[in-house]
């Protein structure tokens, strides 16, 4: 590749990264990070079109043959930055901490570079610029508006920043990569009463302990031990004062699921295990599963070509496997699950590095945005 168009593409790629980082958008409604992508591309004379209220899908490349696809995501997450970086969030209570700003910038520089060399191409590029990973999910309206045809696509690739690799790597991981996200409510139901007199009532707060201890059995009895699960509780609500016993208790959690074969099974016995210890204990119970995105199963032998690929273009030390799935999720599972497709781990930690994703203190080092840029381009390129 160019690396003196590279030397050019990189500080601009900083500085778009830093303008999308101080505005962020949540969800669906990102009406100027997708203004901002569509004003770049036509300064780069690159064709697009709205998908969705705020999807963008552009093309690079011939109009005819089999074409791949890059995705990057473009919303923030409802955070309040504490960093003092001089591009910080300038509105309260959203940050972009998971990356997603990096994501664009770079989907952008590799725009940058293929638009320089699009006589090259073997074949269509589709670039899709997405909002609403982070829920309700993009992904899936996207595909159904057409982002997957005219050019078809027959194979995609999406990036997202790792905290756990250093800057300058491309983690790949082939198989079960990210797992499926069910988000749950349980509502226990018993009788309140006065504390001093508990035989006079049903405990829901004692059945709620009883609930969170049990249904981990789920993972450590029934669960294949090789096939990763997780049973999570993030808030449990419930209880007047010291001296009330709790008529009611609402707890809330998320399960995730890395195997797509037994997403319905998990879900059916972990209602089960919930309604089960709310009989022994007396109290009513009711359960609420939303079903997340699938689980993101990358194709094997495409990441295998996408590994050989990177090495030649980026060096054989900048690219790594890795050793387990992440139990995070992305809605990208949609596209895996219709043509194969795999994602780019992109390093991010430098020496300035703080804290992991997710954090009002995550922060990145963006030297990472070359390299991921780079490995959108070659797998575009050679792929």
């Amino acid at each position: 590749m160019d690396e003196t168009l590279w030397q050019e593409i990189e500080p601009w790629m900083v500085n778009i990264r830093r303008q999308i980082h101080q505005f962020p958008e949540l969800g669906l409604e990102t009406p100027n990070t997708a203004k901002l992508v569509e004003n770049i591309l036509d300064q780069l004379g690159i064709r697009h079109n709205r998908l969705i209220g705020t999807g963008v899908v552009a093309h690079v490349g011939p109009q005819q043959g089999q074409a791949i696809l890059l995705r990057a995501d473009m919303d923030g997450l409802p955070i309040t930055e504490q960093t003092d970086l001089p591009f910080r969030s300038q509105i309260p209570k959203r940050m972009h901490a998971c990356g997603h700003d990096a994501h664009t910038a770079m989907l952008l520089g590799a725009a940058f570079y293929l638009s320089h060399i699009q006589n090259s191409l073997p074949h269509p590029v589709t670039l899709m610029f997405q909002p609403g990973e982070e829920g309700p999910g993009g992904a899936l309206p996207m595909i159904e508006a057409g982002v997957l045809d005219n050019p078809r696509v027959t194979r995609a690739v999406m990036t997202h920043v790792d905290s756990e690799l250093p800057w300058g790597t491309i983690g790949l991981c082939g198989g079960p990569a990210m797992a499926s996200p069910n988000d749950f409510t349980i509502t226990l139901r018993g009788q309140g009463g006065h504390g001093a007199h508990p035989d006079k009532t049903i405990d829901t707060i004692v059945a709620a302990s009883a609930v969170v201890q049990g249904v981990q059995t789920l993972v450590s009895r029934e669960q294949d031990p090789t096939e990763p699960l997780v049973v999570t509780f993030g808030t449990i609500h419930g209880g007047y004062r010291e001296n009330v016993i709790a008529d009611e208790v609402q707890l809330t959690g998320t399960i995730r699921i890395l195997s797509p074969g037994v997403v319905e099974h998990v879900l059916e016995r972990f209602a089960q295990f919930v309604e089960g210890i709310a009989h022994a204990y007396r109290v009513q119970a009711e359960v609420k599963t939303v079903r997340g995105y699938p689980p993101l199963v990358a194709d094997p032998h495409f990441t295998r070509e996408v590994d050989t690929v990177l090495r030649r273009e980026l060096g054989s030390d900048a690219v790594v496997q890795l050793p387990r799935p992440s139990m995070g999720a992305e809605d990208f599972a949609y596209i895996a699950a219709r043509v194969p497709a795999t994602n780019l781990h992109v390093g991010v930690v430098g020496p300035e590095f703080v804290t992991g994703i997710h954090s009002p203190r995550f922060t990145l080092d963006e030297r990472a945005l070359v390299t991921g840029s780079k490995a959108y381009a070659a797998v575009a390129l050679y792929l």
